[in-house]
């Protein structure tokens, strides 16, 4: 029963972090990291999907929070 649960809570974060994955390596990894990312070809974005996946909860408030801070300049 416990195992169940933390099965389907580890599935549900797997699954939120790839549904976020889809659009920060389209567009935020340039607008986290605009150097670096800068001109970045497919290869490398396939590359940083796997760690995307799992800490997108941090990537998504630095996105968030630079977002943010371009709105108020």
């Amino acid at each position: 029963m416990i195992l169940e649960i933390i099965i389907s809570i580890v599935g549900f974060y797997l699954l939120m972090g790839f549904l976020f994955a889809i659009p920060f390596v389209i567009k935020g990894v340039t607008i986290i990291d605009p150097d670096g990312a800068h001109g970045a070809k497919w290869g490398f974005r396939l590359i940083i999907i796997p760690g995307t996946i799992v800490f997108w909860p941090l990537l998504l408030k630095k996105w968030l929070r630079i977002s943010k801070n371009k709105d108020h300049d």
